[in-house]
Parts: structure tokens; sequence; C-alpha cells
């Protein structure tokens, strides 16, 4: 198991609601292959397409239905790109889902993300510390412990991961309690004015004074450790999706609801992958190995987290080993997300801080 971690992301009730669109295409797809109304559609919530359509067609009395899954499937991926519209003035992103999602994404391109703990002492070349102690042009980084929460990366942070980073607060929304072992961390952080464009530049407190300036060894390059990285030197993030439904229709809701930039549809898994939701996890993690250059175990266990509002969506996480996130945006409310398992539960995405600490504590 490697010390990367791949989020995934369920899509309804959890990024989005993509105003009922969905079981209109199950209606149209019927209708086109059966030459008659669908009466009544199989629960959706926290399942996979495959699953769905198959219960769809033996309650509405369809000879040999599992014949008709892959034509069906076939139906909603080609209708999918005429509903973007519809999906944009009917749906919604839920609050914060484009927050957590650009978050995570700077996440990733920083190359190291994490929480303040408990570190060994911080310096260059001391253990799990930085590597380098300026910043662009010369900046001096202020504090044994520093650290730049990023790369040399072409463009500017997103001001939300800054305040993610600045902001760590000790329990999440509406009063939800921070993950298990995770400090509070309310005030360890602050960004270090300086000309550092392109980085956020960061400094915990504690140790040497904030303001006074420390050597400067050499100039900054690259990825830089430190205490954003929670002991975990040169951490990567990667996201994507674990989602009920087929692929073509989980582009199209991303996109039409401005969720698409930041997440690698390529190493998700999709409602038209498998029917059982806990295969999905397997396929998300050979496929992000795959893509990445990793060995098929490095996203094994809790490297991989899952997030969603269903206890489908928790109990299929626990059943491949990975971390189970509920947020209870959806049918399901934070005790029943809660009971079904979930290693964290969060009100809702509006505290981008406490989405990242509930994801990759």
């Amino acid at each position: 198991m490697s010390d990367d971690v791949l989020v995934l992301w369920d899509i309804d009730g959890t990024l989005l609601n993509s105003g009922g669109v969905g079981r209109s295409l199950y209606e149209e797809v019927f209708l086109q292959l059966f030459g008659r109304s669908l009466a009544t559609c199989a629960p959706m919530a926290g399942r996979t397409d495959r699953a769905i359509i198959l219960e769809t067609l033996t309650m509405a009395g369809v000879d040999e239905p599992r014949r008709y899954v892959d034509p069906f499937i076939v139906g909603l991926g080609d209708r999918a790109r005429a509903v973007q519209d519809a999906i944009a003035a009917r749906g919604q992103a839920l609050p914060g889902a484009a927050d957590a999602v650009a978050a995570l994404a700077s996440a990733r391109s920083f190359g190291s993300f994490g929480f303040p703990g408990s570190y060994p002492a911080f310096g260059p070349g001391s253990p799990g510390g930085i590597d380098k102690a300026t910043g662009p042009g010369g900046t001096a980084v202020t504090q044994a412990g520093a650290a730049v929460a990023g790369s040399a990366v072409a463009g500017s942070v997103p001001a939300v991961a800054v305040q993610a980073v600045n902001a760590m607060q000790s329990t999440g929304p509406a009063g939800v309690p921070a993950p298990a072992g995770v400090p509070a961390a309310a005030g360890l952080m602050q960004v270090v004015p300086g000309p550092v464009a392109g980085h956020a530049v960061a400094a915990q407190r504690g140790g040497a004074q904030l303001g006074v300036p420390q050597p400067v060894p050499r100039p900054f390059v690259g990825s830089v450790r430190g205490p954003v990285a929670a002991t975990r030197p040169g951490r990567r993030v990667y996201q994507s999706v674990l989602t009920g439904n087929v692929r073509p229709l989980a582009e199209v809701k991303l996109t039409a609801l401005g969720l698409r930039d930041g997440i690698d549809l390529c190493i998700g898994a999709y409602g038209d992958d498998h029917e059982d939701r806990t295969e999905l996890v397997h396929v998300a993690r050979r496929r992000a190995a795959g893509v990445v250059g990793q060995s098929a175990s490095a996203f094994s266990g809790t490297s991989t987290v899952v997030i969603g509002d269903t206890p489908l969506d928790v109990s299929a996480a626990r059943a491949a080993g990975a971390r189970a996130v509920g947020v209870a945006t959806g049918s399901y409310s934070a005790a029943e997300l809660a009971e079904a398992g979930a290693h964290a539960v969060l009100a809702d995405l509006t505290d981008t801080t406490g989405v990242l600490r509930a994801l990759l504590a």
C-alpha cells in the first residue's frame, strides 16, 4: 500500500441534484426498447445502473430481463448528452461541493496535503521536514517547521485551498466531531506574506517565532515536504468518482453543474462496470493504479476513501476495506450513516476544511 490517497465521490445526493433527469431517461429508454411506458422504476439511491435496470425490467414483467441490461445501458449513454441543458436548468451543485472538489484538486497539484499533528523537529534536512527554506524569488520561509503547500506549478492556488490550510477547525458542520485521532488545528497555520505567486506558503505556530527570518540555504525548487503532509512526505491525492451512473451520464451531470474540472474520470468506477457497488471500489483502485503507474495494491485499504450519502455507499466502502465518509445531503440522516458504519459523517460539504479532514485523516 502506498501513502497516496484515492478519493472517490458519489455523485447524486453527494455532489449534486440532477433534478430528476435520471428517472426521465429510464422512461425514454424503456419506451424505445419495449414500445410501452414504464410504470415503476426500481429504487435508485446508492445503487448501480446495472442493478437498477435489472430490477426495473423484472418489475415491468420483461422476459429474460438480463439480456436487455446492456442495450438499456447503451440507450442511457446515447441520450446522456441530450439532457445536459435540462440538468443545468433543473439541477444544482450541492452547497460546498465545488469548493471541496477544487480544494482536493489543489491538494493533488501541490504534491502533498494533510493536517498538522505531532511532528519531529522541522528544518532543512530534518526527518519529515522541509527540504527547501525559501519560496520563489528568494522569499524566506519564516519558521522552523514551515511548509510550502504547493509545487512549481503555473497559475495561482485557489483561495479555497489556502483557506482550508489556514482555517482548520476541530469540528465539522453542525458540530460534527472531527475524526478520531485528528487534532484540533484552529490557528495552527497561517499564510506568510511575500512575493510567492502561484504558491501558498504556510508556517506552523510554535517553536521559532513567526516573522523571524530563518536560514536560507538554497532556492525553492519543486514540492516541499512539511507539516501539511501530516508526517506523510510527498503524499499525493487523486480524486475521481464512484457512482451508480453510467459514465456518459456521470460526465454530463458533472459538466452541466460545473463540477467536472479537477476530477479524473479515467480512474473512476461507474454503474455500467458492475452491479455490485463494492466491486466498483476495486475497479477504481485498479484503474487508478494503472493510470498513475503504481502497483495493484497502491490504493488498498484506507488509502481509498469513498464519500457518499447513503448507507449503501458506506457499506460498499467498508466491504472493500476503504475509508467510508458519509454526507447527510441525501435521503439519509447523519445518524443513519453513522449507524451504517461510516468512519466520519458530515452534515454537508459547506465546511471545506471539515471535508478535507474527514477525507484525508
